[in-house]
């Protein structure tokens, strides 16, 4: 068995878990733009790509799919998972399991607006979003909302280019940043987060919530599995609705016993440790599916109270022989194409 991870980033902890359920000569195998990538050193090879926008980059990656013999694929990029999500039936036709959504699902989550409207055609609780500067102060003059407002781009990700405005002039100033922002309402109550797991068929797996106690830039730092059976009603309903294959994670708002969903993302996110801390296996059942078991739901199955935090680990070594001897960094397939 060979797994690419697609933009692997800094997420070699992810394909650490991943090796524990991998025989002797399976093999992971990372992509990057960039040699300096932290993820690479846990790979078996990296490959670096295009850039995700270039014209030739899903050709590359599929190339790299014929050539790697790789049998799943995974991105953990919001923005690759959404240029990916339109190859979804190119890679299952060279025998690649695509554990990425489609392009509705994919749309749906990577476009705010787009969210804010599945979500509330489905009955669910999230942030009242307003698409033009003129909107959000017609929303303001009404009372339909109050500052401080959240100003960000419409297909924004990561925390990219995201502000609270407080007052008319930085919500001015916000809205110029780019061609596309919008101001969402300030959720009040506390941060929590679900992982969930669909398989092939969009058929939900499992879902493990937890409250969120820190973060930067948009990564979770500190957070706590927790019993609810609010989130877990809400994580299924979601995941169902959105009929995805493959990792999901949200963030979500809970205020005097009612659940708000702000975003979701289609991938493993960086909160995901604290549901491996509590035995959500989600690279076991990934690694069974690509083998062609049927893996059955065990929605739930969790343990409750389980803690997780995140420390620095530095990795390195003289220029040469740690981009050489770690990375692995192999440009063969790119050769070929130019």
């Amino acid at each position: 068995m060979n797994l690419l991870f697609s933009c692997i980033g800094k997420r070699g902890y992810i394909a650490e878990m991943f090796r524990q359920h991998l025989g002797k000569s399976d093999r992971i195998i990372g992509t990057s733009n960039t040699p300096w990538t932290s993820g690479f050193h846990v790979c078996d090879a990296g490959y670096l790509m295009p850039p995700i926008q270039d014209p030739a980059y899903p050709e590359a990656v599929i190339e790299l799919c014929r050539r790697e013999h790789i049998t799943a694929l995974l991105s953990f990029f919001d923005m690759d998972v959404h240029r990916l999500s339109r190859y979804v039936e190119d890679f299952r036709s060279i025998g690649v399991i695509p554990f990425i959504p489609d392009a509705r699902a994919s749309d749906i989550t990577f476009d705010k607006v787009m969210t804010y409207e599945f979500l509330k055609g489905q009955g669910i609780a999230t942030a009242r979003t307003y698409t033009s500067l003129d909107q959000t102060r017609e929303a303001l003059r009404t009372n339909e909302v109050c500052f401080p407002l959240y100003v960000k781009p419409r297909a924004g990700f990561g925390s990219r280019n995201t502000f609270q405005a407080s007052d008319e002039r930085q919500l001015e100033v916000f809205f110029s940043l780019e061609p596309e922002m919008i101001a969402q309402e300030t959720l009040r109550g506390d941060a929590y987060d679900f992982d969930i797991l669909n398989d092939l068929d969009g058929r939900v797996l499992s879902i493990v919530p937890w409250r969120k106690l820190s973060s930067r830039m948009g990564e979770t730092e500190r957070s706590e599995t927790v019993e609810s059976p609010l989130l877990l009603d809400l994580g299924k309903r979601l995941a169902e609705a959105l009929g995805h294959s493959g990792p999901l994670d949200a963030d979500l708002f809970v205020d005097q016993g009612k659940a708000f969903v702000l975003e979701i993302n289609l991938r493993f996110g960086g909160g995901y440790p604290v549901s491996h801390l509590a035995g959500a296996g989600f690279p076991e059942m990934i690694v069974r599916i690509a083998r062609g078991e049927r893996v059955e739901p065990v929605i739930g199955k969790y343990d409750k109270g389980v803690a997780m935090m995140k420390e620095l680990h530095v990795i390195g070594g003289v220029h040469n022989n740690f981009f050489q001897n770690i990375l692995k960094v192999r440009n063969d397939v790119l050769a070929d194409k130019g």
